[in-house]
């Protein structure tokens, strides 16, 4: 394969510069991969951590002891960490290798949409695993494993290759140390040129001569939009009707392991944060209902798509420090920043293991994409997220679309029969509303249809429908 030319300019921490600031690498149409720096304040953790292995996976970490870094009073100071850049017309990732092959940042760069919460220093907490302790509420899109909550390989440097494959087409592979662990985890992030979305393929391998149960999650920390915070306007969008509750502050909620209705409990739209009081952690339950799961924080205008297969990654959990009383920036950051987590595992929850025989190996791809200028967002799938607003006026349609794409918008009555159709060509440098007076609609829209010469895309029943 042939490389291509390596990029000459500097990437900066993706909060550092403004959005105008990012350039295509090339020509429209092609992709790049490069390797870059990212300068960040970091608290002294190696002086507060000892080397500690599990039994069970065979796996070394790094053991914090939180209590003395406390009294320690230590100050932050400036480390530079090497990252690696995918970059498109509509895209710029950054991936940092050296804790824990995170994706640190995607930009929309048409937008300046950041996808992902960039804390502003690197500072331990006394979350994750309770034999680590330690875990980085850094931001970005970590890979957990083997046990649950946050794993142990989030602080670890990992391995990675870089795969150019064309101009069209570039991906990175980050991978877990080859140090005699009982398990692998491989995590391929692939960029093509001309798209707005970006995949992931993880990989977890049993290297060990014994069956191995585990877990295996990813866990977004997100702040669409700015990347340095949320609004209480934060809008968790899954398709189920039923939760499980992990843990909460939150004394209206029932205990962990009971389910909740969703999005309405007690009438009360826990979809919407602005209705939250103490943190709170949730799964889908009995388990993911797929194809995705999305937030959309409408006070900033913009959020984040997952797609995924829902019979292989079985797990979808959303968690948030809180709303009207949530937990204390100072647990984890030196500003008063917050985010949201979305998390996908390959058990339905935490407390469920996955298990591989000797040299098995469970594989998936998934797609991410960040969107913006849609009000609000309704559904998604791995081309398009939609949103629909209804009221005396008519009927307005939002499309992000994550690759370019020609389609016919459908609105359909009950009975699933074409009230109106409108052509549009959608392109994923913005939103694009579309919008029908309520004088052009002769009888009420149950649902909105998009379609192409290719076949159906995506359908939406309004609420309350009986489309």
């Amino acid at each position: 394969m042939t490389p291509l030319p390596a990029a000459t300019r500097v990437a900066q921490y993706v909060d550092s510069l403004p959005a105008a600031a990012f350039s295509a690498p090339g020509p429209v149409g092609t992709v790049a991969f490069y390797e870059s720096s990212v300068t960040i304040p970091t608290y002294p953790v190696d002086a507060f951590q000892s080397d500690a292995l599990s039994p069970v996976y065979d796996w070394p970490y790094r053991r914090t002891d939180i209590e003395a870094f406390r009294a320690s009073n230590a100050a932050p100071v400036a480390r530079t960490y090497a990252t690696l850049i995918l970059e498109n017309q509509y895209l710029l990732i950054t991936i940092l290798p050296e804790l824990g092959g995170r994706i640190l940042q995607v930009v929309h760069k048409p937008t300046g949409t950041r996808m992902f919460y960039n804390n502003k220093v690197v500072k331990p907490t006394a979350w994750g695993p309770p034999e680590q302790a330690g875990w980085l509420a850094l931001g970005g899109l970590e890979w957990d494993l083997p046990v649950e909550e946050h794993g142990l390989a989030w602080g670890e440097a990992w391995g990675y290759i870089p795969l150019v494959f064309s101009t069209e087409r570039a991906a990175v592979t980050v991978f877990t140390p080859q140090d005699g662990r009982a398990l692998t985890a491989s995590i391929t992030i692939e960029l093509l040129a001309g798209a707005a979305s970006f995949s992931i393929e993880p990989t977890i391998t049993n290297v060990s001569d014994q069956s191995q149960r585990f877990n295996f999650w990813h866990n977004a920390m997100l702040a669409p939009g700015s990347g340095a915070g949320i609004s209480p306007a934060i809008h968790f969008v899954l398709p189920t009707d039923s939760m499980m509750v992990h843990s909460t502050g939150d004394v209206r909620l029932p205990a962990a392991g009971q389910r909740v209705t969703w999005p309405i409990y007690n009438g009360r739209d826990l979809s919407r944060l602005a209705t939250w009081s103490q943190y709170a952690g949730m799964f889908e339950s009995p388990a993911a209902h797929g194809p995705f799961a999305a937030v959309y924080d409408t006070q900033q205008d913009a959020g984040a798509v997952r797609t995924f297969p829902a019979g292989v990654a079985q797990g979808s959990k959303i968690f948030a420090l809180g709303g009207s009383a949530a937990l204390s920036a100072a647990l984890y950051t030196d500003d008063a920043t917050g985010y949201v987590e979305l998390h996908g595992g390959l058990a339905p929850t935490f407390a469920q293991q996955s298990e591989l025989a000797p040299g098995d190996a469970v594989s998936w791809r998934e797609s991410w994409y960040p969107v913006a200028g849609m009000g609000d967002l309704a559904t998604a799938n791995e081309l398009v997220a939609l949103d629909v607003q209804t009221n005396a006026d008519g009927v307005t349609v939002a499309l992000f679309a994550a690759h370019p794409l020609d389609a016919d918008i459908l609105l359909l009555d009950a009975a699933g029969a074409e009230v109106a159709r409108m052509a549009v060509s959608l392109n994923p440098s913005a939103a694009q509303h579309i919008a029908w007076p309520a004088r052009e609609l002769d009888r009420p829209v149950a649902a909105v249809h998009l379609e192409n010469v290719a076949g159906s895309i995506l359908t939406y029943a309004l609420p309350g429908s009986t489309k």
